[in-house]
């Protein structure tokens, strides 16, 4: 049954590839300077170019980042320009598919389709060792079809890797016993899976705990098991340790991301959800100079002891983990779920969370489930480390996935069975925590559903391309996008970049009535924004 399911998910991943690589965000993720997948690519092209050893390593300097501080400031508050960006393994693997196959937009895509296959595998195979081969089935269809796994894996981001490199480290300790060298796989694999993502290493505190549970009346085998599992993650990380020496930075030193992720995650005036610079930013930078004990003792200060405002904020953030809302950085899940069938009707986060979260509570499992457990503790805590983003939520829905198919494999028994009670017991349940996903946040999901910057893009890309038509619709469609309610009334702020080039190319292909009339549109819905007044008039004289 493994082959059907990777069948299935092999079908949906092609389909989707061939609509999104026909979308201008196949082109423009590789220079737009804003986004994280410019970054990869530029930073995977000097590793083919030779800089293997990431001497001069590619750092984001987005505008935000321009109005803060000179590259040179936020270079010694890295801790040296040599250090990575952030973790690197991405970069490299990034690297490795185009030294392979090249860098054209299907061959890149089909490589990292080959990573969402071997995602679904791993997740179908925990789901046999931990629920049996129905719950299997379950959890990699599920798997298969999870829309937010099928649209990141078309975009130049670290995430799909993430989630291979978590879902390897759970096999690899699953598997292990009292033999060293099981446990020594196991912390090389955690290194691994540190160098795709940082917060991994939250993780380490509870697999310590997790063996100690496992074999604490055996302190011997206990300690045989802690000590080779922390050689097998010293040699994981020798690499990274000999490449810092050489070029000069800590041997520890992984990434520049730690300091700001905190700092933007927990200031006073920061966003609990979505990407946003709260106004302390500046100024803890500074005063911290990039340490990371000073800059939490600053982020918590902006609060002047106002801890019930700090405890909303995190509550908030609790709430968003659960939300069914996508919060976005690089990308607007519901922008391509628009445009791609594919993702429009695939398996949406919130039933994946419902049902993965009766599954933990479920019985009959087969092995003892909690380093599973241990493992969404700290994807929760790295969650809470930084603000909720809806990519950042990739790796702890591959094991609800897992979860969810041991749910659906229970349910499907005592329907077998003939235990109604206990089957409409679970399916109301899931029907329950689906409709607290749903509303949870509703408000904030109705407000920021869409945000200007796709359509932009998108515009920019078919104008350039000599697609003027297509770039103006892009921009009605952008506007058509907006917020409107009686809270709204003028134009929300980052849509304003749109107005311009859309009286720009009307004019171009001599549509100026038309867009005369879609601005007197948006004029009737944001009566009280200047910059529409203006526009109209102009276009009226």
């Amino acid at each position: 049954m493994l082959l059907v399911v990777l069948a299935v998910a092999f079908a949906a991943r092609l389909a989707n590839l061939s609509v999104m690589a026909r979308l201008p965000v196949a082109e423009y993720q590789r220079s737009w300077a804003e986004g994280d997948m410019a970054t990869a690519w530029a930073w995977s092209g000097r590793i083919v170019a030779g800089d293997l050893l990431g001497r001069d390593p590619v750092h984001q300097y987005a505008s935000w980042m321009k109005e803060i501080a000179p590259v040179e400031t936020w270079e010694r508050w890295w801790g040296g320009k040599a250090v990575f960006h952030q973790a690197p393994l991405y970069a490299y693997v990034l690297g490795g598919m185009r030294w392979v196959v090249g860098d054209g937009v299907w061959a890149i895509g089909l490589s990292q389709l080959v990573l969402g296959l071997v995602n679904v595998g791993l997740v179908a195979l925990l789901a046999d060792r931990f629920f049996g081969s129905l719950a299997a089935v379950a959890a990699g269809l599920g798997a298969a079809l999870y829309g937010p796994f099928l649209l990141h894996e078309t975009l130049l981001l670290r995430d799909t890797l993430a989630v291979t490199t978590s879902l390897l480290l759970l096999w690899a300790l699953a598997h292990t016993d009292e033999r060293p060298r099981r446990w020594l796989w196991a912390g090389a694999v955690f290194a691994l899976a540190i160098l795709a993502r940082e917060t991994t290493l939250l993780f380490a505190p509870l697999i310590i705990l997790w063996t100690a549970q496992r074999f604490w009346r055996r302190p011997a085998v206990c300690t045989t098991a802690v000590l080779s599992f922390v050689a097998g993650a010293l040699l994981g990380f020798v690499p990274l340790i000999a490449r810092n020496l050489v070029v000069g930075v800590a041997p520890w030193a992984l990434s520049t991301r730690g300091v700001e992720a905190f700092v933007c995650g927990h200031a006073a005036g920061s966003s609990p959800f979505g990407f946003g610079i709260p106004p302390a930013l500046r100024s803890i930078l500074e005063a911290s100079d990039g340490r990371l004990g000073p800059a939490i003792r600053l982020t918590l200060a902006t609060y002047q002891g106002e801890w019930g405002r700090l405890l909303a904020h995190e509550v908030t953030k609790l709430g968003a983990i659960v939300s069914r809302y996508e919060a976005m950085d690089n990308a607007n899940w519901y922008y391509f779920a628009d445009r791609s069938p594919f993702l429009g009707w695939s398996l949406r986060y919130e039933v994946v969370l419902a049902l993965g979260l009766v599954g933990l509570w479920m019985p009959g499992k087969r092995d003892d489930d909690r380093v599973l457990r241990y493992f969404l503790l700290a994807a929760v805590a790295s969650l809470m480390y930084a603000t909720v983003i809806g990519r950042f939520r990739l790796v702890p829905a591959a094991v609800l996935l897992v979860y969810a198919g041991g749910a659906v494999a229970w349910i499907a028994r005592q329907v077998a069975a003939r235990r109604w009670a206990s089957a409409v017991g679970a399916g109301a349940a899931v029907v329950a925590l689906i409709a607290v996903s749903a509303n949870t946040l509703a408000d904030v999901e109705a407000h920021h559903r869409y945000r200007a910057v796709e359509f932009f893009l998108a515009a920019e890309h078919e104008y350039q391309n000599g697609e003027r038509a297509r770039a103006l619709e892009e921009l009605r469609a952008g506007f058509a996008s907006a917020y409107r309610g009686p809270d709204q009334r003028t134009l929300p702020p980052d849509y304003a970049q749109l107005l311009h080039p859309f009286v720009v190319v009307a004019h171009e292909l001599g549509r100026d009535a038309g867009a005369a009339a879609e601005l007197d549109r948006l004029v009737r819905d944001y009566p009280e924004d200047a910059d529409l007044h203006g526009i109209l008039a102009a276009l009226h004289k």
